[in-house]
């Protein structure tokens, strides 16, 4: 299928292609608005971060956990449901990240999480969880509501990274900033060159395949999962992650079983400078172990200096990946009509004491 301006724009009726061009001006925005961030904190206090979100709300809490894991002095956990875990208390970080501010498990999480006692900062574009903030004068940081909540990972990122910043839990700074912002800037010039890019052939090579995404298990797991959610939100295609070292000690033996899904299955080994030898060493005999019975094996290595645009880089190509994909498979990347449906029929049904 060969892609032209005319075609893109004819599948992609919400403009998802402007929002990925849009991203390093995002990523400067954001970068901008928050150097003077201020919120009451006291680093001191602070004992153990949760942060609660769901879907494009929670990714930038997946990644801020993985990124900051060797340097949190601190536990983060991201909370995906209505409860919070027993430690929460007065000495918790307690950070709701809601990008229509109404999510029923976010605002359930936040709600019990307050009556433990935690310090409560919200990320939103509006909502519940604006009101509740304004009502009860505790800090929030309002972004943009013109796109998407998997769009808006710019700004709810960077508001982590000042946050994190300000306890003094991060090792990068101002400069990796300013590289990831370059990277990204010459990134999006290649990518967006819609007749021959490496994001175009990659989903050309996945196409009618399930996509498969081994990372190692250190920061480079939340990018396996940003690119599993894309694959699903944006192309419409279910994906499927794990990581270095566990599935060599599991998941390697489902392999010994897949016969009628040879020819379907595209490997995706997502690759960093900081995986060392042995999970290298890992990775390269599974790949050895399972090529016959994939479609095609991929493998992608991050780019950059810092770990930040190391990050970036290969969530950058994610999104851009994910949305020819939804092109190739004549399908509009921005709605999501199955989460809408099981919304309004999670609406009609009897709340049954979830905690909301």
């Amino acid at each position: 299928m060969e892609l032209t301006k005319s075609t893109i724009e004819d599948i992609d009726t919400q403009q998802m292609w402007d929002l990925l061009v849009d991203f390093p001006n995002q990523w400067n925005e954001a970068v901008e608005t928050t150097e003077q961030l201020e919120i009451s904190l006291d680093p001191k206090k602070i004992k153990t971060i949760c942060i609660a979100g769901m879907g494009g709300s929670a990714i930038a809490g997946d990644l801020i956990q993985a990124y900051t894991k060797d340097t949190a002095p601190v536990p983060v956990e991201v909370v995906k449901g209505y409860e919070v875990p027993h430690w929460v208390n007065k000495e918790t970080l307690m950070v709701a990240s809601s990008f229509s501010g109404d999510t029923e498990e976010t605002l359930a999480a936040l709600r019990q999480a307050r009556k433990k006692g935690a310090t409560p900062v919200a990320i939103t574009a509006g909502g519940e969880l604006m009101l509740r903030a304004t009502r009860d004068h505790f800090d929030y940081f309002k972004i943009p509501s013109d796109i998407r909540a998997r769009a808006a990972v710019g700004y709810s990122f960077i508001i982590l990274f000042r946050i994190f910043q300000k306890l003094g839990f991060l090792n990068e700074g101002r400069e990796a900033l300013s590289e990831t912002r370059q990277f990204l800037e010459n990134q999006v010039e290649l990518l967006s060159n819609h007749r021959d890019n490496e994001a175009l052939t990659l989903a050309r090579d996945l196409a009618e395949t399930l996509p498969v995404v081994y990372t190692n298990n250190n920061f480079m797991k939340a990018v396996g999962m940003r690119w599993c959610t894309q694959f699903e939100e944006n192309s419409k295609t279910l994906a499927y992650r794990n990581e270095f070292p566990e599935m060599t000690h599991t998941e390697i033996v489902g392999w010994e079983r897949v016969a009628h899904l040879t020819g379907r299955l595209s490997i995706l080994f997502l690759m960093d400078r900081e995986d060392g030898d042995r999970i290298e060493q890992r990775m390269n005999i599974t790949r050895e172990l399972i090529e016959d019975q994939a479609d095609s094996i991929i493998i992608l290595k991050t780019r950059g200096e810092s770990r930040l645009t190391r990050m970036f880089s290969l969530i950058q190509l994610a999104d851009w990946t994910s949305f020819y994909l939804a092109v190739i498979n004549g399908v509009d990347p921005s709605p999501v009509a199955k989460i809408d449906l099981f919304k309004s029929k999670l609406a009609e049904s009897p709340d049954l004491g979830s905690g909301n």
